[in-house]
C-alpha cells in the first residue's frame, strides 16, 4: 500500500491544487479535509477583495485569526438621520441690515458590521474612507458611539438594534463577532456610511501559534485525528475569507510556514520542514531493480525539471503590519539563469516586510532544488520508513538530502520516490523595508468655551422674542464647531439649540477699565487685551470705520467701541480711542474690574439662539458641545438668563419744570433698542407693543411712591409732594424705566431733578 505526503517541497507557485501533490489515502480523511470533488470548491475573495466593505445578504463571512485589517458586512441599519438646523446671519450697516437664515442639514447613521465567524478578543483602529475613524486608544475622530461584540456563543443581543426593532426582532447574532456605531456623524463622508475597515484582534495581539490554526481547520472540517504539535510558529496574522476547501487553507499556510502533512494510521500528521534527517542511507543499501549487476549510477534514477521551466521570480503580496495593514510586495530572484519566468501569489496573512521577503526567498529556493527528483528501492528493513521522512544518501560520489514524496512495498522491496532538499534552505535572514506611509492620528478634540452674551442686539433689529446671544471660544485640538444645549429639568434632558463654526476673537483684559463718557469718544482710557492663542487679531479703523459699526467689543456686559489697536512687544493690545456704554449698556461703564473676559463682536461670529419667554429670569444648565463630542462628557454650566435684548434701553434727557404753584412737570425721551438712527422728519421706532413707563419717587435712595404713565411726562403735584415728603421739595430723585410688554421694566434712567 502506498504512502503519499502532502508537501511543498519542489512545486511551482499556484498549480492546480495550490502547489501540492498528491492526495492522502483514506477516503474518509480526504473528503472531509481536502474534498475529493474539485467542482465543490468555492473561492473565496482574496487578499485584493480584503478592504471593500459590503451590505448584501449572503456575503460569506471571514475567519480571523491573530491580527487582521478586514472590511465586514454591514448587517443592519436605521438608514440615514437626517438633522436640521438655522442660523441667521445680519449684514450691512446701521439703517440697511438684511437678516439671512441659512438652514443647514446634517446626517448620521446607525448601523452594525459583521466581522468575524470566530469569537475576537477586541477591535483596535479604524478606517473610514482610508482616514483614521477611531485609534488604538478607542478615541474617534467624529461624533458617535461604537459597542464591540465579541462573538461569544452567549452573548446578549445589542441593546442599540433592540430598541429600534423590538425585542422579539432583534438577532443576538451568537458565534459572529461584529460591531454597532450608534448616531455616527456622517458629514466628513459626503452623508453616507463610508467605506470602514477594521483592526481586529481574535488573540492576545501578539500572534496566534500555527498549531491552533491548523487544529481549527481541521476541527470545522470534521476531521478530529491530527497532530499538529511540531506547529510552533507565530502567525501575526491571517484570515480565511469564505468557504473554501480546508485543502486549500492548509496548502497556503504549509507554502509559508514551511511543513508538510502525512496521513499516518488514518491520522494526520504535520511537521516543519526544517527538522533534522530521519535516516542515513548508505549507497550498498540501495537494491538493483529487476537484479542483476548494475552500476551505482542504475541504482537511481533521476528527472530533472528543464532550468526554462522554473521561475526565475517569486513574488508575494501579503499584508504589512506597518502599512497599517495594507498590502506590501516583497520578491526573490535569481541571477544568471535562462529562464524568464515570474511567478506571482497574494496570501492574507500579515508578515513583517523582512519575514515575507525570507519566505519568497525560501520558496524560490525550494523550486529550484526540487527540480531534481529520484526513483530508487530499498530492502525490506526500511519499512519504518514514511512518506514526509528526511533522509540522507551517502553515495560515493555524494551525499545529498531528499525528502521522501511516496512509497510503496513493491516487488523489488520498497519502491521511494524523493524530492531534493536541503535544511540549509531555512536559514535565510534577509532584510527588506516594506516602505513608509504618513501617519495617522485621530486628533483631540478641542474644548469648546461658552461666552454667554445676555445683551442687546447690536445689529438694532426688532426683535421681539427671546434671544441669547453668545460666542464660542476653543481649546487645544481639532475643532470644526459647536452645538448649544440647554437643560431646564436640572439636566435631565437637554434640548439642542443652535450650532456655529465660527471662533470668537476672544481674550481677557488685564487692566481694569475705569469710568468715562457715553456722549463722546473716551480718550483717556484705554484697555489691554491679551487674546487667546489663535483665536485671531485686532486691528485699528478710522473713525468712520467705527461709527460705521465696526470694533464693536463685550467687557464685562458693556458693549463698547475702539479705533485704536497697537500690538504691544509683550503680545497685549493696547485698545484706545472708545466710544462706551453702547447700545444701552452705559449703566455697566463704572462696574469693571481686572481680568474681565473680552468678546469681539460681529456679526458672523456672534451667535443668537431662541428661548422661551418663560426662560427670561431663570437660571438653566447649558452646554456647548464641540463637534465629535459626546453631550455626556461636557460638563455643563448654571448660567440666569436675563433677556436683556428685550429690555427697553434706559431714558435720556431727563428735565423738571416748577410751576408757580410748587408743582413740577417731569419730562424725558425714550430711546429706542431698534433701529436709532438719526431720520428726518421721523421719530424712532417705539420697538414694544404700547408706550408705558413705571416712574419712582425716592428718598434718600428708599421709594416713596411708584406710578405708571402712557407718556414720556408726569406732573408731579404740590400735594403729592407734602403727601410723599411732608412739604413742597426744592429737588427730587427719580427712576424712570421703559416697560416692555415681554420682560417689563427696562434699564432706569436715575436722575435729581
Amino acid at each position: 500500500m502506498a504512502s503519499v505526503i502532502l508537501t511543498v517541497v519542489g512545486t511551482a507557485v499556484g498549480g492546480p491544487v495550490g502547489g501540492m501533490v498528491g492526495g492522502l489515502l483514506g477516503r474518509e480523511i480526504d473528503n472531509r479535509l481536502f474534498s475529493s470533488h474539485s467542482s465543490r470548491s468555492i473561492e473565496g475573495p482574496r487578499l485584493k477583495n480584503l478592504s471593500i466593505q459590503t451590505s448584501a445578504y449572503g456575503e460569506p463571512i471571514p475567519l480571523i485569526y491573530g491580527s487582521m485589517r478586514v472590511s465586514g458586512n454591514v448587517i443592519w441599519s436605521t438608514g440615514l438621520k437626517e438633522i436640521k438646523s438655522e442660523e441667521t446671519e445680519t449684514s450691512g450697516g446701521k439703517g440697511s441690515s438684511q437678516s439671512v437664515t441659512t438652514v443647514k442639514y446634517s446626517y448620521s447613521a446607525s448601523f452594525a458590521v459583521a466581522l468575524s465567524g470566530r469569537r475576537i478578543i477586541d477591535v483596535g483602529r479604524i478606517w473610514a474612507d482610508g482616514k483614521l475613524l477611531r485609534d488604538a486608544s478607542g478615541k474617534l475622530a467624529v461624533s458617535g458611539s461604537l459597542s464591540i461584540y465579541d462573538g461569544a456563543e452567549g452573548q446578549p443581543p445589542s441593546p442599540l438594534i433592540e430598541a429600534i426593532e423590538g425585542g422579539n426582532n432583534t438577532n443576538s447574532f451568537r458565534g459572529l463577532s461584529y460591531v454597532t456605531f450608534e448616531n455616527l456623524a456622517l458629514g466628513e463622508y459626503a452623508n453616507r456610511i463610508p467605506n470602514l475597515t477594521f483592526e481586529v484582534i481574535a488573540d492576545s495581539g501578539t500572534g496566534v501559534i500555527l498549531s491552533d490554526i491548523i487544529s481549527d481547520i481541521c476541527l470545522r472540517a470534521n476531521l478530529e485525528d491530527y497532530d499538529a504539535t511540531d506547529l510552533d510558529q507565530i502567525v501575526r496574522g491571517y484570515i480565511i475569507p469564505g468557504p473554501a476547501p480546508a485543502r486549500r487553507m492548509i496548502e497556503e499556510l504549509a507554502s509559508l510556514y514551511h511543513f508538510d502533512v502525512v496521513e499516518q494510521n488514518n491520522s494526520l500528521l504535520f511537521r516543519k520542514l526544517s527538522r533534522p534527517t530521519d535516516v542515513d542511507i548508505a549507497s550498498e543499501d540501495i537494491i538493483i531493480s529487476g537484479g542483476g549487476a548494475k552500476s551505482e549510477k542504475s541504482k537511481i534514477s533521476l528527472k530533472r525539471r528543464q532550468e526554462l521551466d522554473l521561475p526565475r521570480e517569486v513574488g508575494m503580496a501579503y499584508i504589512d503590519p506597518s502599512r497599517d495593514f495594507q498590502p506590501g510586495q516583497q520578491r526573490a530572484r535569481r541571477l544568471n539563469v535562462a529562464s524568464e519566468i515570474v511567478e506571482n501569489f497574494s496570501v492574507p496573512i500579515v508578515l513583517e516586510s523582512s519575514e515575507a521577503k525570507n519566505i519568497s526567498e525560501i520558496q524560490l529556493d525550494l523550486i529550484w532544488h526540487g527540480r531534481e527528483k529520484i526513483h530508487f528501492n530499498l530492502p525490506p528493513r526500511y519499512s519504518d520508513l514514511q512518506a514526509g521522512d528526511i533522509i540522507s544518501l551517502n553515495l560515493p560520489s555524494q551525499t545529498a538530502e531528499f525528502l521522501i514524496e511516496e512509497i510503496e512495498l513493491g516487488r523489488d522491496g520498497l519502491e521511494c520516490q524523493a524530492v531534493k532538499y536541503n535544511s540549509e534552505i531555512f536559514s535565510h535572514n534577509a532584510v527588506a523595508e516594506g516602505g513608509t506611509i504618513p501617519v495617522q492620528i485621530v486628533a483631540d478634540i478641542a474644548l469648546s468655551f461658552l461666552h454667554f452674551l445676555d445683551m442687546p442686539s447690536i445689529s438694532g433689529d426688532n426683535i421681539a422674542s427671546p434671544i441669547l446671544f453668545w460666542a464660542a471660544s476653543r481649546g487645544a485640538g481639532k475643532w470644526t464647531g459647536a452645538k448649544l444645549y440647554v437643560s431646564r429639568d436640572g439636566g435631565a434632558q437637554f434640548t439642542a439649540l443652535t450650532s456655529t463654526s465660527s471662533e470668537a476673537v476672544s481674550g481677557m483684559v488685564d487692566n481694569i477699565l475705569l469710568g468715562g463718557p457715553t456722549a463722546y469718544w473716551d480718550e483717556k482710557n484705554e484697555m489691554l487685551v491679551r487674546l487667546d492663542e489663535g483665536s485671531g487679531f485686532l486691528q485699528s479703523l478710522d473713525e468712520n470705520g467705527v461709527l460705521g459699526g465696526g470694533n464693536v467689543a463685550w467687557v464685562g456686559g458693556e458693549i463698547l467701541q475702539f479705533r485704536n489697536a497697537v500690538l504691544e512687544p509683550d503680545g497685549r493690545y493696547r485698545l484706545s480711542g472708545l466710544l462706551r456704554g453702547r447700545r444701552g449698556t452705559e449703566h455697566l461703564v463704572s462696574s469693571h474690574s481686572a481680568g474681565e473676559k473680552f468678546i469681539l463682536l460681529t456679526l458672523t461670529q456672534t451667535n443668537s439662539s431662541a428661548l422661551l419667554l418663560s426662560d427670561v429670569g431663570k437660571s438653566h444648565l447649558y452646554k456647548l458641545v464641540s463637534v465629535g463630542q459626546n453631550l455626556d462628557a461636557v460638563a455643563a454650566e448654571n448660567i440666569l438668563y436675563a433677556g436683556n435684548n428685550l429690555k427697553p434701553f434706559s431714558p435720556v434727557h431727563a428735565l423738571g419744570r416748577r410751576d408757580g404753584a410748587g408743582n413740577i412737570t417731569l419730562e424725558w425721551i425714550r430711546r429706542s433698542r431698534v433701529g436709532g438712527e438719526w431720520l428726518d422728519n421721523t421719530d424712532v421706532p417705539l420697538g414694544e407693543l404700547y408706550e408705558k413707563y413705571d416712574v419712582e419717587i425716592l428718598n434718600l435712595g428708599s421709594v416713596v411712591r411708584s406710578l405708571s404713565v402712557s407718556s414720556s411726562n408726569f406732573i408731579y403735584t404740590a400735594a403729592l409732594q407734602i403727601e410723599d415728603f411732608g412739604a413742597i421739595q426744592a429737588s427730587i430723585e427719580v427712576n424712570i424705566y421703559q416697560i416692555s410688554d415681554a420682560v417689563g421694566r427696562g434699564w432706569p434712567l436715575n436722575i435729581t431733578l
